[in-house]
Formats: structure tokens, C-alpha cells, sequence
């Protein structure tokens, strides 16, 4: 035989050697392979010779050397088979891929992190497929909840599709209101695109906002105005949803957003009007509302629901009942189906104005129309009777519903339309072949706490409304305790304002 040195271009000599390279592999003597593979490569000068390796025996040898000297040492072995034109990754077959992917996950398992990115930057350097060894998402939660944004953004980077990964990131840190972190994501983030890409633009505003910092959403969006960045329309409405409390500074965002030429468009309008009910600013959110009715007249717009919504929560603030209900004749009028939020909005818009009967044939209607009441409709109702000081009408209608639920008159049309999930405990003939159906109503802790303001300075009877309220189920809440509290003082009761106290204490280490 040849000696290694004189090997040349033989090709019997090289195929071999070859074999002797593959059964050292196969021994699990992967140094020695390393050593006889490096020689076999520089005495022939082929980088071929690769090709003849026996990726059989060489994917037994990984698995012997993971189990007998552990993953580091393949990970050098790797490494070192790559340097020499050995792409030892690509040739190993299904078990031994397994296996090192086994391996990897095992860190993981053990929360060794450090240890894990190190292993998966390896293995990706070398062309392992690193995605298959785990959801790099599951991986990035890790460090999310380990508050470890630099390792986060180290190990995203590892893969091809790392700005979605850094994205996702940005926003797991957001959720838990972690902004410094997801701060410095965006900024790796930025880096890695060679500027700012308006999807984590928008995004990183949205965490400011969902973290109360509009004063970062506002850094942000300079930010880009000061590199001549024209922003989307997307990123002027998060800008202006994380400063709906700053009517000066959202319109004159508007302003500008019109000054670059860039299109409102529905949700642009909507944040506006919020804005405005924010502000109680109600003529200026009417002005705004007739405008968007004239661009959905123009074909530019189509008015959703948040819009309606939002201008019934506006009159109904301003105490403007009228106005609401022209809303709802509005939305049918265009064939738009009102939902709990217009239907609570414009019950309230009644009962501020002090129509606590209208506010009740509003209820009745939304159940007509095959809306399911919750019980925050019927504690609105209570409320301004409440704040009337009609508090034994407000017991009177409170028992009513108790025992016999809210009656209601149906045609068989109206029946018919009703959704199939819609809740009602009876149902009776009623006249000209319609029904009429008994809805029930079941209060919260809410609304007892409400009786329990209608008690005035009646201690016993507030003591009653609580029991009454545990005998249903319900635990009194810190509110409950402090209206009792507020009660026993003015009625003088210091020893039940003593025992409330207490109760209030508990009730707060409960929470």
C-alpha cells in the first residue's frame, strides 16, 4: 500500500484511505478520523474525497461519542470536520440527528441556557437544520420570562427568518409591560435591518401604549420624522391610540399626517373620536362624526361599529339622549346591527338624562332586536336610580327582576331572528300569534353594591344586601366593604365601622 504521503491522485488509494477514515469514525474514534481525514485531504488535494466517506459509520461514531464524552465534544468534532471540508452535519443520518437534537433539547430541559445558544449557534454554523430541534419561539418565552433580552436577541439571530422572531420577542416583552426590554429588542432589531421597518415600528408604539409611556411613543415617532421617514398609517394611528388623552398633540398629529399625504383611514377617525369623548369634547366629536358620514356617502369610508359606539358613549356622557338614538336610527338606516356595547351605551345615554323608564323600553328593544342583556345593562339602570335618590324604585325593580325576570313581547318575525345562544328561563303565548318571552337576571357583586348606596344611612338594611349577596354566591369586594364602612359612620355605628375595617383589611390581603 502507498504511504498517505504518495496517495496523489490514486483513486484506489484514496477510496482506501477513505475506509480506513470511515471505520475509525465508526469506533467512535473521532480525533483519529479527523487526523486521517485532514492528512487524505492535503495529500490528494482533492476536496472530493469527502464524497467517499461512509456517512453510515460516521453517524454511529456521533452517537457513540454523545453518549460516552457528551455534546461538547461533538460539537468540537463538528466544527473541526467542517474547517477540513468534512460537512459532517449534511451527511449524518435520521438517528444520529436525532440524537444531537435529543441533546440539545436535554440543556433546555435542564434550563442550562447558555450552554443550549451555544449548542444551537454551533450546530447552525455547521448547516444543522437547528429549527427542527425545537420551536425557537418556546426558547425566546424563556428568556422572556427570564427578563434576558440580550440572550433573546442572540439566539433570534441564529435563524433566517430572525426579524419575525425579534418581533414576536418585542412584543412577549410588551405584554408584560417589560418596555426597557422590549425597547432594546426593537433597537437589535433596528440594527440588523439597517433602519426602521414600520411593522416593529407600529408594534414597539403599541407596547408603549399598552405600558402607559405615550411620552416613548412620541421619542419613537420623531425618530423617524428626523430621518426623513414618512410614516404609515398604521404607525399615526398607534401613535395617536397611545395619546387619546392628548387632544392637542392627536389632532395635531392629524394635521401632520394630512401635511405628508398620507390617507386616514377608518381607525384614524375612530381613535379621533375617542379621543374627543376623552376630552368630553362633543361638539368637536360630532363635527368629526358628520364628516366621516359624508365620506361614507363619498364611497371613501364604511363606519363600524366601534364608531357608533363611541358616539353613543359621547351623548350619552354629554347627557345627550336624543342624539344616541338618532345614532341607532343611523346604523339601521345603513343596515349595521347594533351589539352590547351600543345597546349598554345607549341605555346609559337615557338613564344620565334621568329617563330611567325610556332607559328600561331600551333594554326591552335590545332583547327584541336578539341582543342578550348582561348584567351591567340592568346595573345602569339602578344606578341612575341611584343617583336620583329613587332608591326604593330601585329595590322595587330589583326584586321585579329577581323573581320574575324582564318580560318582553316578541313577534313570531322577532322570534324567529333570535340568535341561538340567546338565554331566556320562560316563554309564553302572547297576542297576535307572538310570545312573550321572561329573560332572566342575574346580578353581580356590582350590582348589590349599588343597592347597597340605595340603603342611604339604613345600616341594617346594607348588612342585609351583603348577606343576601353571600347567600348568592358572591363574595363582597373592597367596594362593598367601604360602602358598608361609609354607612356605619354616618349612621353613627362605630362598632360595625370597627368590624368593617377589618373585613376590609382581610379582603385586601385576599387580593
Amino acid at each position: 500500500l502507498p504511504l498517505l504521503s504518495d496517495v496523489g491522485s490514486n483513486p484506489s488509494a484514496i477510496d482506501y484511505y477513505s475506509r480506513v477514515a470511515s471505520n475509525l469514525a465508526g469506533a467512535g474514534r473521532l480525533g483519529d478520523f479527523l487526523i486521517a481525514a485532514e492528512g487524505l485531504r492535503a495529500a490528494s488535494g482533492d476536496a472530493g474525497f469527502a464524497a467517499r466517506i461512509n456517512w453510515r459509520l460516521l453517524s454511529r461514531g456521533v452517537v457513540a461519542a454523545l453518549r460516552e464524552h457528551g455534546l461538547p465534544h461533538v460539537l468540537e468534532f463538528l466544527r473541526d470536520a467542517d474547517r477540513i471540508g468534512v460537512h459532517a452535519t449534511v451527511m449524518l443520518d435520521a438517528d444520529a440527528s436525532d440524537a444531537v437534537a435529543a441533546a440539545c433539547r436535554q440543556l433546555l430541559d435542564e434550563r442550562i441556557m447558555a450552554e443550549f445558544v451555544e449548542a444551537i449557534e454551533a450546530l447552525a454554523n455547521c448547516g444543522f437544520f437547528v429549527k427542527g430541534i425545537v420551536d425557537p419561539m418556546d426558547v425566546l418565552k424563556i428568556f422572556v420570562r427570564k427578563r434576558d433580552p440580550d440572550m433573546a436577541i442572540r439566539y433570534a439571530r441564529i435563524f433566517p427568518h430572525s426579524q419575525l422572531l425579534l418581533c414576536n420577542t418585542m412584543e412577549a416583552f410588551g405584554k408584560r409591560k417589560e418596555l426597557k426590554h422590549a425597547l432594546k429588542v426593537f433597537g437589535a432589531l433596528k440594527d440588523q435591518l439597517g433602519g426602521i421597518n414600520m411593522f416593529a415600528c407600529r408594534s414597539i408604539i403599541d407596547i408603549c401604549s399598552h405600558c402607559g409611556s405615550s411620552v416613548q411613543a412620541r421619542i419613537i415617532f420623531e425618530g423617524l420624522l428626523a430621518e426623513k421617514i414618512t410614516p404609515n398609517t398604521h404607525v399615526f394611528n398607534s401613535l395617536m391610540n397611545a395619546n387619546a388623552h392628548s387632544m392637542s398633540y392627536n389632532f395635531s398629529v392629524y394635521k401632520h399626517m394630512q401635511k405628508l399625504g398620507v390617507r386616514p383611514d377608518l381607525a384614524s377617525y375612530n381613535i379621533l373620536l375617542k379621543t374627543c369623548c376623552n376630552a368630553r369634547e362633543f361638539n368637536t366629536a360630532q363635527e368629526i362624526y358628520e364628516e366621516m358620514k359624508k365620506k361614507e356617502h363619498d364611497g371613501i369610508l364604511k363606519l363600524d361599529v366601534f364608531t357608533y359606539s363611541t358616539m353613543m358613549k359621547v351623548f350619552a356622557e354629554a347627557k345627550m339622549w336624543k342624539m344616541a338614538s338618532n345614532i341607532k336610527d343611523d346604523m339601521r338606516a345603513v343596515g349595521a346591527r347594533l351589539n352590547l356595547v351600543t345597546w349598554s351605551s345607549l341605555i346609559n345615554a337615557y338613564a344620565n338624562s334621568g329617563l330611567v323608564d325610556g332607559a328600561i323600553e331600551i333594554l326591552e328593544e335590545m332583547i327584541r332586536d336578539g341582543c342578550q342583556p348582561t348584567a351591567p345593562c340592568f346595573n345602569i339602570i339602578l344606578t341612575a336610580l341611584v343617583k336620583s335618590c329613587q332608591y326604593d324604585r330601585a329595590f322595587r325593580l330589583f326584586n321585579s327582576w329577581i323573581e320574575f325576570g324582564i318580560k318582553v313581547s316578541l313577534s313570531l318575525e322577532q322570534k324567529g331572528s333570535l340568535p341561538d345562544n340567546f338565554t331566556f328561563c320562560e316563554e309564553h303565548p302572547g297576542t297576535n300569534g307572538g310570545t312573550i318571552l321572561v329573560v332572566p337576571f342575574r346580578p353581580t357583586v356590582t350590582t348589590y353594591n349599588i343597592l347597597m348606596m340605595a340603603c342611604g344611612t339604613n345600616d341594617e338594611r346594607a348588612k342585609s344586601v351583603m348577606n343576601e349577596m353571600k347567600r348568592n354566591g358572591l363574595c363582597p369586594d373592597r367596594i362593598s366593604w367601604s360602602i358598608l364602612m361609609d354607612i356605619y359612620g354616618t349612621s353613627k355605628n362605630r362598632n360595625g365601622a370597627i368590624q368593617g375595617t377589618q373585613k376590609n383589611a382581610t379582603c385586601w390581603n385576599k387580593t
